[in-house]
Protein backbone atom coordinates (compact mmCIF):
# COMPACT_ATOMS: atom_id res chain seq x y z
CA UNK A 1 0.00 0.00 0.00
CA UNK A 2 2.61 2.03 1.10
CA UNK A 3 4.80 1.93 -2.06
CA UNK A 4 1.39 2.32 -4.23
CA UNK A 5 0.61 5.31 -2.57
CA UNK A 6 4.14 6.84 -3.71
CA UNK A 7 3.26 5.47 -6.90
CA UNK A 8 0.01 7.18 -7.43
CA UNK A 9 1.93 10.65 -5.87
CA UNK A 10 4.90 10.10 -8.21
CA UNK A 11 6.94 9.90 -5.53
CA UNK A 12 10.12 7.62 -5.39
CA UNK A 13 10.71 5.90 -1.80
CA UNK A 14 13.38 3.71 -0.25
CA UNK A 15 12.50 0.18 1.35
CA UNK A 16 14.58 0.50 4.42
CA UNK A 17 13.71 -2.67 6.19
CA UNK A 18 16.44 -4.54 7.91
CA UNK A 19 17.44 -7.66 6.05
CA UNK A 20 15.48 -10.51 6.42
CA UNK A 21 11.79 -8.92 6.39
CA UNK A 22 10.69 -9.16 2.77
CA UNK A 23 12.41 -6.18 0.66
CA UNK A 24 12.32 -7.68 -2.22
CA UNK A 25 8.60 -9.78 -1.67
CA UNK A 26 6.97 -6.35 -0.85
CA UNK A 27 8.66 -4.96 -4.45
CA UNK A 28 7.23 -8.20 -5.94
CA UNK A 29 3.67 -7.24 -4.95
CA UNK A 30 3.64 -3.84 -6.49
CA UNK A 31 4.87 -4.86 -9.80
CA UNK A 32 1.94 -7.36 -9.55
CA UNK A 33 -0.64 -5.19 -8.28
CA UNK A 34 0.85 -2.73 -11.25
CA UNK A 35 0.80 -5.25 -13.73
CA UNK A 36 0.27 -4.05 -17.36
CA UNK A 37 1.79 -0.52 -16.42
CA UNK A 38 5.28 -0.90 -18.55
CA UNK A 39 8.26 -2.45 -18.53
CA UNK A 40 10.31 -2.39 -14.66
CA UNK A 41 14.28 -2.76 -14.45
CA UNK A 42 15.89 -4.08 -11.11
CA UNK A 43 19.47 -3.32 -10.75
CA UNK A 44 21.15 -5.63 -8.00
CA UNK A 45 24.68 -6.61 -7.75
CA UNK A 46 25.63 -9.72 -9.65
CA UNK A 47 25.53 -11.83 -7.04
CA UNK A 48 22.04 -11.38 -6.55
CA UNK A 49 20.57 -11.21 -10.28
CA UNK A 50 19.86 -14.59 -10.19
CA UNK A 51 18.22 -15.01 -6.75
CA UNK A 52 15.81 -11.87 -8.28
CA UNK A 53 15.10 -14.17 -11.14
CA UNK A 54 14.34 -17.00 -8.80
CA UNK A 55 12.24 -14.77 -6.11
CA UNK A 56 9.95 -13.31 -9.51
CA UNK A 57 9.46 -16.80 -10.77
CA UNK A 58 8.68 -18.27 -7.10
CA UNK A 59 6.29 -15.09 -5.84
CA UNK A 60 4.92 -13.96 -9.24
CA UNK A 61 5.13 -17.02 -11.92
CA UNK A 62 2.60 -15.13 -14.19
CA UNK A 63 5.16 -12.08 -15.02
CA UNK A 64 7.49 -12.24 -18.03
CA UNK A 65 11.03 -11.50 -16.47
CA UNK A 66 14.36 -11.33 -18.45
CA UNK A 67 17.78 -11.61 -16.97
CA UNK A 68 19.85 -9.19 -19.12
CA UNK A 69 23.55 -10.74 -19.14
CA UNK A 70 26.26 -12.21 -20.80
CA UNK A 71 28.14 -10.90 -23.65
CA UNK A 72 27.51 -8.05 -25.56
CA UNK A 73 25.04 -9.36 -28.20
CA UNK A 74 23.36 -11.99 -25.95
CA UNK A 75 21.97 -8.46 -23.57
CA UNK A 76 21.45 -6.34 -26.86
CA UNK A 77 19.00 -9.25 -27.91
CA UNK A 78 17.06 -9.72 -24.47
CA UNK A 79 16.61 -5.65 -24.40
CA UNK A 80 15.60 -5.91 -27.82
CA UNK A 81 12.62 -8.68 -26.36
CA UNK A 82 9.62 -7.23 -24.73
CA UNK A 83 9.29 -8.16 -21.42
CA UNK A 84 7.66 -6.96 -18.08
CA UNK A 85 10.88 -7.63 -15.63
CA UNK A 86 14.39 -6.83 -16.94
CA UNK A 87 16.97 -7.65 -14.34
CA UNK A 88 20.65 -6.39 -14.55
CA UNK A 89 23.76 -5.84 -12.16
CA UNK A 90 25.05 -2.31 -11.74
CA UNK A 91 28.19 -2.68 -13.67
CA UNK A 92 26.45 -4.62 -16.95
CA UNK A 93 24.26 -1.23 -16.41
CA UNK A 94 26.83 1.10 -16.29
CA UNK A 95 28.28 -0.37 -19.56
CA UNK A 96 24.94 -0.34 -21.78
CA UNK A 97 23.70 2.39 -19.95
CA UNK A 98 23.56 4.25 -23.42
CA UNK A 99 20.97 0.97 -25.04
CA UNK A 100 18.85 1.33 -21.73
CA UNK A 101 18.51 4.96 -21.55
CA UNK A 102 16.66 5.09 -24.95
CA UNK A 103 14.03 2.52 -23.29
CA UNK A 104 11.13 3.92 -21.42
CA UNK A 105 10.44 2.12 -17.94
CA UNK A 106 7.64 2.44 -16.13
CA UNK A 107 9.78 1.59 -12.53
CA UNK A 108 13.45 1.31 -11.97
CA UNK A 109 14.37 -0.28 -8.84
CA UNK A 110 17.51 -0.53 -7.07
CA UNK A 111 18.33 -3.43 -5.06
CA UNK A 112 21.07 -3.03 -2.29
CA UNK A 113 21.00 0.75 -3.23
CA UNK A 114 24.09 1.61 -0.78
CA UNK A 115 25.33 0.88 -4.18
CA UNK A 116 25.31 4.33 -5.49
CA UNK A 117 26.48 5.86 -1.96
CA UNK A 118 29.18 7.68 -3.87
CA UNK A 119 27.45 9.92 -6.38
CA UNK A 120 30.57 10.44 -8.43
CA UNK A 121 31.00 6.75 -9.66
CA UNK A 122 29.71 5.92 -13.13
CA UNK A 123 27.46 3.37 -11.66
CA UNK A 124 25.63 5.91 -9.57
CA UNK A 125 25.53 8.10 -12.78
CA UNK A 126 24.08 5.29 -15.10
CA UNK A 127 21.56 4.95 -12.83
CA UNK A 128 19.94 8.25 -12.71
CA UNK A 129 20.41 8.33 -16.70
CA UNK A 130 17.57 6.20 -17.46
CA UNK A 131 14.25 7.35 -18.29
CA UNK A 132 11.60 5.78 -15.53
CA UNK A 133 7.90 7.11 -14.35
CA UNK A 134 9.03 5.29 -11.21
CA UNK A 135 12.17 4.88 -8.99
CA UNK A 136 12.51 3.03 -5.76
CA UNK A 137 15.33 1.76 -4.19
CA UNK A 138 15.43 -1.01 -1.59
CA UNK A 139 18.53 -1.25 0.82
CA UNK A 140 18.69 -2.30 4.67
CA UNK A 141 21.35 0.42 5.28
CA UNK A 142 20.17 3.53 3.87
CA UNK A 143 23.10 5.07 5.36
CA UNK A 144 26.62 3.30 6.53
CA UNK A 145 29.10 6.11 7.09
CA UNK A 146 27.90 9.83 5.43
CA UNK A 147 25.01 11.54 5.16
CA UNK A 148 26.18 12.24 1.17
CA UNK A 149 25.08 8.38 1.08
CA UNK A 150 21.19 9.37 1.34
CA UNK A 151 21.85 12.56 -0.75
CA UNK A 152 22.77 9.78 -3.63
CA UNK A 153 20.02 8.11 -3.08
CA UNK A 154 17.49 10.93 -3.18
CA UNK A 155 19.74 12.24 -6.57
CA UNK A 156 18.16 8.94 -8.26
CA UNK A 157 14.78 9.02 -6.76
CA UNK A 158 13.73 12.90 -6.79
CA UNK A 159 16.75 14.57 -8.11
CA UNK A 160 16.33 17.91 -7.11
CA UNK A 161 14.52 17.23 -3.54
CA UNK A 162 17.36 18.01 -1.44
CA UNK A 163 19.03 20.47 -3.59
CA UNK A 164 22.52 20.29 -5.27
CA UNK A 165 25.02 18.25 -3.14
CA UNK A 166 26.71 21.38 -2.32
CA UNK A 167 23.61 23.15 -0.85
CA UNK A 168 22.78 19.35 0.90
CA UNK A 169 26.22 19.35 2.56
CA UNK A 170 26.09 23.73 3.78
CA UNK A 171 22.28 23.33 4.57
CA UNK A 172 21.94 19.51 6.43
CA UNK A 173 25.34 17.60 6.77
CA UNK A 174 28.14 19.70 8.01
CA UNK A 175 25.40 21.37 10.61
CA UNK A 176 24.64 17.38 11.60
CA UNK A 177 28.37 16.63 11.45
CA UNK A 178 28.89 18.90 14.68
CA UNK A 179 26.07 17.99 16.43
CA UNK A 180 22.67 20.44 15.23
CA UNK A 181 20.28 18.25 16.56
CA UNK A 182 17.41 20.64 15.15
CA UNK A 183 18.45 20.24 11.89
CA UNK A 184 19.15 16.55 12.25
CA UNK A 185 15.40 16.44 12.89
CA UNK A 186 14.37 19.05 9.54
CA UNK A 187 16.19 16.66 7.75
CA UNK A 188 14.45 13.64 9.23
CA UNK A 189 11.20 15.33 8.57
CA UNK A 190 12.20 16.19 4.91
CA UNK A 191 12.94 12.42 3.91
CA UNK A 192 10.24 10.01 6.76
CA UNK A 193 7.65 10.21 4.49
CA UNK A 194 9.46 8.49 1.49
CA UNK A 195 11.46 5.80 3.79
CA UNK A 196 10.01 2.92 4.98
CA UNK A 197 11.94 1.30 7.77
CA UNK A 198 11.05 -1.50 9.94
CA UNK A 199 13.83 -3.63 12.46
CA UNK A 200 13.38 -7.15 13.42
CA UNK A 201 13.17 -6.67 16.99
CA UNK A 202 9.50 -4.60 16.15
Amino acid sequence: QWLSALCDMRFGGILADEMGLGKSVQLISLLLARRGSGPTLVVCPASLVYNWQAELEKFAPQLDVAVVAGTVPERARVRGESHEVYVTSYDLLRRDVESWARMPLWCEVLDEAQYIKNHETLAARAVKALDAQHRFALTGTPIENRLSELWSIFDFLMPGLLGSYDRFRERYEAPISEGDDEVAERLREAVGPFVLRRLKAD
